[in-house]
């Protein structure tokens, strides 16, 4: 079977994220290591369609990104940072409702 793989630019990796209540993952083939958190979250939340914040109903959604089991709450933390010598960095994404 030939396995094709993507060539990355230097100083680039590929970045997936997935969210329980999406059929797809959000996935960047070409993500900067320097790039942080927080550009990223915002990415994912509006590709899954998200948005944090108080609902009319007066519930408020916030949003975490995890590494493995660890929440990425420094949102200038760089994706590099994170993912170290990997090629590939896998995330998951996690919606926390406050009762208003």
């Amino acid at each position: 079977m030939e396995q094709t793989s993507i060539v990355r630019e230097k100083g680039t990796l590929r970045v997936v994220v997935t969210y329980p209540a999406a059929k797809k993952p959000f996935e960047q083939d070409h993500a900067r290591r320097d790039e942080t958190v927080g550009t990223l979250k915002s990415a994912a939340l509006a590709a899954f369609g998200l948005t944090e914040g108080q609902g009319a109903d007066g519930k408020t959604f916030t949003y975490t990104l995890f590494f493995e089991k660890r929440p990425l709450e420094d949102l200038n933390e760089t994706l590099g940072k994170i993912a170290g010598s990997r090629d590939t960095l896998e995330l998951k994404l996690s919606q926390q409702v406050t009762q208003g």
